[in-house]
């Protein structure tokens, strides 16, 4: 994996500060690719590049990569896993090759197959390919959104890059917080794809393309849609051996690399699985897990048994979860996001990356087997609607009575407002919902609440076959928005290339057309996945699995409350984000009384948001309470 950079004017002009933006814009990101930086610049576009080496270790696979007999030049981010067929069949078409990269052959491919390459490729990636001949110039992002892409369209200039503060280093204007994106954030804990943290910048959506003409014109195309209608009912064991065999074959072509590659290992089904067929294939293969020391969130004792089944090589990583420095170094280059396991992600990434370079992981693992139960409990319910469901549960959530809004929030449990209104009323709630929370933290605005507005589009997608909707929304929302955005910028920041094989189309194409009955057929959340692993561990699998995070909430008692009440005093915060400030001390203290998850959810997001404001945005040297550490 790499980062990418680069300008395409309209007016033909990349003028020399151009050139020397983009230069510090590469520094800026040069932890993605800190192996080789290049630049070229055109009379009409610009294009830089840092490198982490991967495939093809030599210096004639640095980029950007030209080929002048193509008229072609590219600058790519991220791993094409077939790209050793697709070069063989380019080969048979004629085309020559010089290095042994995947980034060569995405050139070829866009000279055969032109705009529709990116239905051949198999992969994560985000790159940009300059038609010298014709000025035009191509971007293409990966079917998941595993590699990112921000960019600016402001009059004849069209800028973009892999992170936020590269984008913003190359685009000569200032840039305005969207209000709306910073309340999406505190609903959600991240910031959903259809904008940013900045009015002006946008995302580069996933499973798309965008043509640049030299006259202005902006084609964009849609090269993949998942699917949302099923087949027939399959047998469970045949459903097994054909997903058993998809899976050998996604991590037998992902863990090619010319450089060292481990796997992570919670006690989790997910990377337990990952893990498990990494070791068939690769008997030598190293496990990795995070010991955070924290009772709460602590997978040790359970990876170290299931280790232990697998007979596989397994390494304990310690690490000091208990870190707002950890944050502020990451959130100094990216837009803000309030994972907590963004935290131990970054950490046990920068431990290893002197060992290894490539990483598998368990990602996708929940969205493509299971939904988190949500398509089981969806069936198990005997109504999926009642008259008046929907308004009933807009009137409990705008009840200001505390009493009052306290029971009926408990009462309206996930369960109560899926009987309610099905989906639409399981997807009505976010952080915010409820008595005066909003008013508490927002002296003014909106609720965003994103994802439910997707429902009644979905509703049309999935007609016929509605309890695998969520499986739609979770790869619209959250996968792209929360959990590999959080990846790429935790793993990348320390170098690391993290691959996800439960992210292989393939495999989720097959999976997606499997009816929910089929799928888990006992009723039981991701009854497939766990099958898959007992047959590998000896037994069923059900480990205390407490999720990749921290116990952020503990922290917001103590330290950590202090820091974000010591940033509420300065003040900025209610000038840049609209904050009440004397509402969320009133909620601070409540939660440092009794511990709430829902406050403490909402009190660590605006604890990012305050360390992003002065870390990103305001570029201050930053000091924190608890060891007097400067950021810069």
């Amino acid at each position: 994996m790499c980062g990418i950079v680069g300008k395409y004017s309209l007016k033909g002009s990349i003028s020399n500060d151009d050139e020397q933006r983009l230069k510090v814009a590469l520094d800026l990101q040069n932890h993605r690719g800190p192996d080789a930086q290049g630049v070229w610049r055109g009379d009409s576009a610009i294009l830089g590049h840092n490198r982490l080496s991967i495939i093809d270790l030599s210096q004639a696979a640095d980029q950007p990569l030209y080929r002048a007999d193509l008229g072609l030049r590219i600058i790519f981010n991220g791993e094409i896993y077939n790209y050793q067929l697709l070069r063989s069949s380019l080969q048979k078409q004629g085309y020559e090759f010089t290095t042994t990269s995947d980034t060569e052959v995405i050139l070829a491919a866009y000279a055969h197959w032109g705009k529709g390459l990116c239905e051949y490729l198999t992969g994560m990636f985000a790159f940009a390919i300059w038609d010298e001949q014709n000025e035009e110039l191509f971007i293409a992002r990966d079917r998941f959104g595993e590699k990112p892409i921000f960019f600016i369209n402001h009059g004849d200039g069209f800028y973009f890059a892999s992170e936020l503060n590269a984008l913003r280093t190359i685009y000569p204007r200032e840039l305005t917080i969207n209000q709306d994106a910073v309340i999406d954030l505190v609903e959600y804990l991240y910031i959903n794809l259809h904008h940013s943290i900045y009015q002006e910048v946008s995302v580069f959506p996933p499973a798309s393309t965008l043509s640049i003409s030299k006259d202005g014109a902006k084609n964009w195309g849609q090269y993949y849609k998942y699917p949302t209608q099923v087949g027939e009912n399959i047998d469970f064991d045949s459903l097994k051996k054909q997903t058993k065999e998809k899976l050998f074959q996604t991590v037998e072509r992902e863990l090619h690399a010319d450089v060292p590659v481990a796997t992570f290992l919670s006690a989790g089904v997910d990377s337990g699985l990952i893990t498990a067929i990494a070791h068939e294939i690769k008997p030598d293969l190293q496990a990795v897990t995070m010991a955070t020391n924290e009772e709460a969130t602590d997978e040790t004792d359970g990876a170290k048994s299931l280790a232990r089944k697998l007979g596989i090589k397994h390494e304990i990583v310690p690490v000091n979860t208990d870190s707002l420095e950890v944050l502020g170094k990451i959130l100094t280059d990216i837009q803000p996001l309030a994972d907590a396991s963004l935290i131990p992600s970054f950490m046990v990434t920068e431990q290893i990356k002197d060992r290894y370079t490539v990483m598998l992981s368990g990602d996708g693992g929940d969205e493509i087997f299971g939904s988190y139960n949500r398509p089981n409990r969806y069936l198990k319910l005997k109504r999926k609607s009642i008259p008046g469901g929907q308004q009933f549960i807009d009137w409990a959530f705008s009840v200001k009575n505390p009493a009052l809004s306290g029971k009926l929030m408990s009462f309206l449990n996930d369960e109560k407002r899926m009987l309610l209104n099905g989906w639409l009323g399981l997807y009505s709630r976010h952080n915010l919902s409820g008595g005066s929370l909003f008013q508490s933290i927002f002296r003014s605005g909106k609720e965003q609440n994103y994802p439910k507005s997707l429902i009644p589009s979905l509703e049309i997608d999935y007609k016929g076959n509605f309890e695998k909707l969520t499986f739609g929304l979770d790869v619209k929302t959250r996968l792209p928005g929360d959990f590999l955005f959080k990846v790429d910028s935790a793993a990348m920041h320390s170098s690391v290339e993290v691959r996800a094989p439960f992210l292989d189309h393939e495999l989720v194409d097959f999976l997606s057309k499997v009816p929910v009955e089929s799928l888990m057929p006992n009723g039981v959340d991701k009854e497939l996945s766990k099958s898959l692993l007992s047959d590998y561990s000896g037994e069923s699998w059900h480990p205390p699995k407490r999720g990749f995070t921290i116990p952020y909430w503990l922290y917001l008692q103590g330290p950590w409350g202090d820091q974000l009440e010591s940033f509420l005093d300065e003040g900025l915060s209610e000038s840049y984000f609209n904050f009440n400030k004397e509402g969320i001390r009133s909620i601070l203290q409540q939660h440092r009384q009794r511990s709430n998850s829902t406050y403490a959810r909402i009190l660590f997001s605006l604890l990012i948001l305050e360390i992003w404001l002065r870390v990103f945005h305001l570029k201050k040297e930053l000091v924190f309470l608890s060891k007097k550490q400067k950021i810069k």
